[in-house]
């Protein structure tokens, strides 16, 4: 039986224990386990504890609940593992900057609470389309660089299938060739045997040459010729091989075709995390025209919410950022199954050891130091994308 939404763990977050259980009430009825979580001591235990599908944020300001979510990005171990849903809580003068942080990646959805609408479901409705989302079988299908490997294997099948067509057809066609040639030989050579003894060529044989030649015409037109005309019937089949082959085969082949015009204009993803706003414009400046899709993210939050819906070919990290360390953010990115593969590059203006180290440790492909020319740039994309491809 598929899990059901009623059925996702809910965690209301915040500082107020009445705002909390005001909200438990309220969407009590629609599911089967909720708990809050209002102290500030315990908030990575509860949330670790709970490992709620989806998190509740209903503090009276963004920026407490900003601080609550980096705090467990910064101190929980479990929470990039998770996979949660985040639902913010908002008061109407600050529904433009809620509706910011979930477009760019922070959360996932919010709701104007404060004062309540008349729609008092829709915080249950927000909260069922998060759980809905969570519960559902994780399938993350193969990425970019993987599809686009996986057609050039098919081309190759295709090319190879129609090369063997080919030859197998040329193959066939010279083998019928070749038995209706040993037939005209056979016979050729029987009929000058015949002619020979016919003529007196064996005085043995004199005193009968119709008969022999009556014999040699038996044989030829018997036993022979009914032995090439069977082997030629058994060839026919293979003879037409080829050309059925092709005709069942050309149905896909098309489609093949289709999949491989499809692919080559899908573009490796690669993902950005600079805090930086004139770094970001130079690299997306740098990259543009390269056939690589950029994501930006400004900080370590942001970017932990693009890679829960998108799946980066390679990700460009910026070792200081606002929020989290990004050797940090590396790990963290490293400790998720579907992310462990994609190789991180990390981009900082000094070229210490230490950095180089712990960078490494926590999982970074390469190091590329500040400030760098678009072509050394885009010659370490090519060169890591490539390997992963």
């Amino acid at each position: 039986m598929k899990p059901h939404p009623a059925s996702a763990r809910i965690l209301v977050a915040s500082d107020n224990a009445a705002d909390a259980a005001q909200i438990l009430r309220q969407i009590k009825g629609e599911f089967d386990e909720i708990r809050a979580s209002t102290n500030a001591d315990r908030a990575v235990e509860d949330f670790e504890e709970f490992e709620p599908e989806v998190l509740v944020l209903a503090f009276d300001s963004l920026e407490k609940a900003q601080g609550y979510a980096l705090g467990l990005y910064r101190h929980s171990r479990k929470v990039s593992r998770l996979g949660h849903r985040s639902v913010l809580l908002c008061h109407k003068d600050e529904v433009r900057g809620a509706f910011d942080l979930c477009k760019k990646g922070s959360f996932d959805d919010y709701v104007l609470y404060w004062p309540q609408a008349h729609d008092g479901l829709r915080l249950s409705m927000s909260v069922w389309n998060a759980a809905r989302l969570v519960i559902a079988p994780l399938a993350l299908g193969p990425s970019n660089l993987d599809l686009i490997a996986h057609v050039k294997q098919l081309g190759a099948m295709q090319s190879l299938v129609e090369q063997q067509v080919s030859e197998g057809a040329r193959h066939a066609a010279s083998a019928s060739g070749s038995l209706t040639q040993a037939e005209r030989a056979v016979g050729s050579a029987i009929d000058e045997l015949s002619q020979r003894f016919a003529g007196g060529g064996a005085s043995a044989l004199a005193d009968d040459p119709a008969g022999l030649t009556r014999e040699f015409d038996r044989l030829k037109n018997d036993p022979v010729s009914h032995a090439f005309k069977a082997s030629a019937a058994a060839l026919a089949p293979a003879a037409s091989w080829p050309r059925q082959l092709e005709e069942k085969l050309v149905p896909h082949l098309g489609g093949l075709r289709e999949l491989d015009a499809k692919v080559r204009k899908v573009r490796p993803v690669v993902m950005v995390v600079e805090d930086d706003d004139f770094a970001r414009k130079l690299i997306l400046k740098a990259l543009d025209g390269t056939g690589y899709e950029v994501l930006l993210a400004p900080d370590g939050a942001t970017a932990l919410g693009l890679v829960r819906r998108i799946r980066p070919d390679l990700i460009l990290m910026d070792v200081n950022l606002p929020d989290i360390d990004g050797v940090a953010l590396t790990q963290m990115l490293k400790a998720l199954p579907h992310l462990v593969d994609i190789p991180v590059l990390m981009l900082s203006g000094e070229a210490r050891r230490e950095t180089l180290e712990s960078s490494m440790n926590a999982g970074a492909a390469g190091f590329i130091v500040k400030p760098y020319t678009r072509d050394s740039l885009i010659a370490k994309l090519d060169r890591y994308l490539s390997t992963t491809g």
